[in-house]
């Protein structure tokens, strides 16, 4: 026993809600002339020594309906299943909800077999394998119910476990056949690069990821891009940005930005600094803002529309805030503005991060946010909308200007209390102006 094959016995072990489970599933599979296995992220984290995620079991040996039945054999009380629910739109999947865990357990047919190979369960286990994106998620871990223990054998058909301790993403055979059958893969390569640190793609995969993806990418429904690029960006932004310049997939998926002379070079510099000065997660908002940085309002949204990118008007909104308070002057109001901008930030703090990296990248100083919202939190609201409708300001423009010539009168200490804000004279206009009834009457 290997030691890779030794860290999945022991996780097992360990997790008996989990190993009771597979044991009974197991059983019941090979009732029906199966075999099961566990196979992707999950055995590969735990042979990589980290803990494992969602659970992924592969059957072979049975067809989707025949694995339907096996999991309806299984009693849901006594293992502690709360529901089995039919999933997955490009592979089909049971995915199973427990009482012990927060997590799924995921449960599939193999895939990849053909003919009488789909009822020989090895052959239709290594098929799958064969069919997989890389080899470090090519490894099987053969379930082997003896007694009222789970026992088991590590499969490794593509050297995946010597690729986890050479630290490579390699694709299973021949990597042009991998990324045709799903173009996505280059995209995720680039991710689980960018998630393990330390971590390289194998020079055949590189030179196919550069030679295919960005004529097969834009053909891709733009969800599944999307996810993949913003979990890669959540992981290293810079060197997911550094990864689609090189590979030519940025020009490909977002040539607006591509195009720019120095637009990737100023994202990039961003990306870096905001690496230094925050140490906590980056909201996915802020980083697929930071890519539209540089792109006019038009173009922005054309590329975020065309990209589906989540919470679309979120991102706009963000690009839009940062390119605004970068021209402050240009403002009707600019405290008032600058204030408005901040409130509405789900994360003031790396919002002000990212505007501190832009300014710098635009070499000049910016300004101290974290200054100006303690004083906004010093400087009281002397009236609000309400007050305004009580005199007869409808909603709309008129009123929001009348609001926020106020607050910037309170911000800059021209006015000091409730007194003063109802004598500003933006009030006073509306005041002397004849109501409907004046004008009726005069007429």
């Amino acid at each position: 026993m290997n030691r890779a094959e030794r860290a999945v016995a022991a996780a097992l072990r360990r997790d008996r809600p989990l190993s009771r489970f597979l044991r009974r599933l197991t059983r019941s599979v090979s009732d029906a002339g199966g075999a099961a296995f566990l196979a992707g992220g999950f055995l590969r984290d735990i042979a990589d020594g980290k803990p494992g995620a969602d659970v992924d079991v592969m059957v072979s040996g049975l067809s989707h309906g025949e694995l339907g039945e096996a999991l309806d054999a299984l009693s849901r009380m006594r293992l502690g299943i709360r529901k089995v629910v039919p999933a997955g739109r490009h592979f089909p999947v049971y995915r199973v909800a427990t009482r012990w865990s927060g997590r799924y357990v995921d449960v599939a047919t193999a895939r990849g077999a053909v003919g009488s190979t789909v009822r020989v369960p090895f052959a239709s286990a290594l098929a799958d394998a064969s069919r997989r994106d890389f080899t470090i998620n090519s490894l099987l871990y053969v379930l082997l119910p003896r007694g009222n223990r789970l026992a088991g054998e590590l499969i490794d058909p593509f050297d995946g476990i010597a690729d986890l301790t050479g630290w490579t993403i390699r694709c299973v055979g021949a990597p042009g056949d991998r990324l045709r059958e799903d173009p996505v893969r280059a995209l995720r390569a680039i991710r689980m690069k960018n998630e393990r640190k330390g971590y390289r793609i194998d020079p055949g995969t590189w030179r196919a990821i550069r030679s295919l993806a960005p004529s097969l990418l834009p053909a891709v429904s733009a969800e599944r891009l999307a996810g993949e690029l913003v979990r890669s960006l959540q992981a290293d932004p810079a060197g997911t940005l550094d990864d689609l310049c090189r590979s030519g997939i940025l020009r490909a998926l977002l040539p607006e930005l591509a195009r720019r002379r120095l637009g990737t070079a100023r994202a990039r510099c961003r990306f870096a600094s905001l690496a230094r000065s925050v140490r906590g997660p980056v909201p996915p908002t802020l980083l697929l803002a930071n890519l539209l940085l540089d792109l006019d309002f038009g173009e922005a949204e054309a590329a975020a529309r065309r990209l589906r990118l989540p919470n679309v008007r979120r991102v706009l909104s963000a690009a839009s805030d940062l390119r605004a308070l970068r021209r402050t002057e240009t403002m009707r109001h600019p405290l008032a503005r600058t204030e408005q901008i901040l409130r509405r930030q789900e994360d003031p703090d790396v919002f002000i991060a990212l505007y501190r990296a832009a300014a710098a990248c635009d070499g000049v100083r910016g300004k101290d946010l974290k200054r100006f919202i303690r004083l906004c939190s010093k400087t009281p609201y002397f009236i609000d909308g309400n007050d305004l409708q009580r005199m007869g300001f409808p909603e709309g423009p008129e009123r929001e200007e009348a609001l926020q010539a106020i607050r910037e009168a309170a911000l800059e200490g021209k006015i000091r209390g409730r007194e003063e804000a109802l004598e500003h004279p933006s009030l006073r206009r509306r005041r002397n102006r004849p109501s409907g009834e004046d004008r009726t009457r005069r007429s």
